[in-house]
C-alpha cells in the first residue's frame, strides 16, 4: 500500500481559493471521514463541509475525487477547494495528516506520476523547470515540453544521429575509395544540424 500524501497546492498567502490535494490508497477514505459524505462520484465537483476530529466545522468548499488511474499521479486523488488564506488550508492539512496522510515531499506528486507511467521523464523535469522559469520565452518552451513536444524532438534527433552515424561510417570504411562528393557533404551538413539542435536543448 502506498503512503497517502497531502499538500497545499496553491501558493501561500491571501487569496480567494486555496487547494489542498490528497494522493494515495487512503485518499478517498480520508475524504469521506473529513466531509462526513457517504460517497464521492469520480470527477464530479461536490459542495461539502469539512470537519475536524471534534466535529467542529473547518470550512465549506468544493471536493473533487479522481479515481485511479485517471488522475495526475495515477493514484486515487482528492482535491479540496477551500477559502483562501493560510489558516483554513493549514487546519485542513493538519486534519488530513491526523487521519492517516503525511505531508508530501517537494515534487512527490510529480514523482508518483512518473513512477506510475502518467508522464515521461522529460515532462517531469519540465514541470520543475517551468516552476523555476525566469523568462516568458523559457516558460513557453517548457510548456511545449509538457505537451510532449520535447520527447518527440528527442526521438527525431535520435533518428537523425543514427542516420548521421551511418554516413560517417561509410566515409571511414571507404575512405580510400572514390565516394560521391555528396556523401561527405551530407555527413557534414547533418552533423552541423545535430549540433545546432543539441545546443538549443542545452540553452533551455
Amino acid at each position: 500500500m502506498n503512503e497517502t500524501i497531502a499538500a497545499i497546492a496553491t501558493a501561500h498567502g491571501i487569496g480567494g481559493i486555496a487547494i489542498v490535494r490528497l494522493s494515495g490508497d487512503l485518499a478517498l477514505d480520508i475524504a469521506l471521514k473529513i466531509t462526513r459524505a457517504k460517497a464521492l462520484e469520480p470527477r464530479y465537483a461536490t459542495l461539502l463541509k469539512f470537519y475536524d476530529s471534534k466535529n467542529e466545522l473547518i470550512d465549506e468548499g468544493i471536493v473533487i475525487y479522481y479515481k485511479a488511474p485517471h488522475s495526475f499521479s495515477g493514484e486515487d486523488v482528492v482535491e479540496f477547494q477551500t477559502h483562501g488564506g493560510l489558516i483554513v488550508s493549514n487546519l485542513l492539512l493538519d486534519e488530513l495528516v491526523r487521519l492517516g496522510a503525511r505531508i508530501a515531499a517537494p515534487g512527490e506528486f510529480s514523482k508518483r506520476a512518473f513512477l506510475n507511467g502518467k508522464m515521461d521523464l522529460s515532462k517531469a523535469e519540465a514541470i520543475q523547470s517551468l516552476i523555476l522559469a525566469r523568462s516568458e520565452s523559457a516558460a513557453k518552451i517548457l510548456a511545449r515540453s509538457l505537451r510532449g513536444e520535447l520527447a518527440d524532438f528527442v526521438e527525431s534527433l535520435r533518428a537523425a544521429l543514427v542516420k548521421t552515424l551511418a554516413f560517417v561510417e561509410v566515409c571511414i570504411d571507404y575512405a580510400e575509395e572514390d565516394l560521391p562528393a555528396d556523401v561527405l557533404q551530407s555527413s557534414q551538413k547533418m552533423l552541423g544540424e545535430n549540433i545546432s539542435s543539441l545546443r538549443r536543448i542545452v540553452e533551455i
